[in-house]
């Protein structure tokens, strides 16, 4: 009995974190992540994005995800992590109470290979410490047996003011969440693409198949030349 309820949990569950990073398809919704060309939960790591111009509701979601991990994407103008922006999303089962869903994300700055933490989100409230004027909300956050995932809204100005353009590199890392401070990724850190913070929809779908196809075809033929 007790074994299967453990199997009607674990499909409970899968099939809550599959309603996440659903909607990739959709023109307003940009959706990036390891390995590349992955989709929302296959993914590795995985992070989307839309903007209506003003705001951006982001989902950051990860697999093998454990205790004492942060997870986060920083809005990079490069490909490089260095003077960016770094959204966070953590999970620290004892630490913290994830009931109060805005100490479970926030924003630092990394400046050169360290974090400089400005805050969790209930931390940025409490202290009104907000000087780059993101405004972030957490709209939803949710851990698994090793998954993690958080959804997000943030005012978008502060990115594209400070890298005087829309469109930005996203750049993804974990690493040991200790004593509420972001410790170094190491190698864990991937760009996994870019997204467009103007609020403008994305190019047609026909178009991207297209452009799909023809990569996809070009690294096949450049694959037979080689071996």
């Amino acid at each position: 009995m007790l074994f299967k309820l453990a199997i009607l949990s674990s499909l409970l569950a899968l099939v809550a974190s599959r309603t996440h990073l659903t909607d990739c398809l959709d023109e307003d919704k940009y959706c990036v992540g390891l390995p590349r060309g992955c989709i929302g939960t296959e993914c590795f790591v995985s992070f989307s994005a839309i903007s209506n111009g003003t705001h951006a509701e982001i989902e950051i979601f990860g697999n093998d995800i454990l205790d004492k991990t942060w997870l986060g994407i920083a809005y990079s103008a490069d490909k490089v992590m260095k003077d960016d922006f770094v959204v966070f999303c953590i999970r620290d089962d004892k630490g913290t109470n994830a009931l109060n869903i805005d100490e479970m994300g926030g924003l630092a700055y990394n400046d050169d290979h360290s974090n400089e933490m400005i805050g969790t989100i209930a931390a940025m409230k409490k202290q009104k410490k907000d000087e780059y004027k993101f405004n972030m909300e957490m709209v939803e956050y949710e851990k698994e047996d090793h998954t993690l995932y958080c959804k997000m809204t943030h005012r978008v100005d502060p990115v594209i003011t400070h890298f005087n353009m829309t469109k930005v590199e996203i750049l993804m890392a974990k690493g040991v969440w200790i004593k509420g401070q972001l410790t170094y990724h190491g190698k864990t850190r991937n760009n996994v693409g870019i997204v467009d913070l103007s609020g403008k929809k994305k190019e047609t779908k026909s178009a991207a198949g297209s452009f799909a196809l023809f990569s996809t075809a070009m690294t096949f033929i450049a694959a037979k030349m080689l071996f």
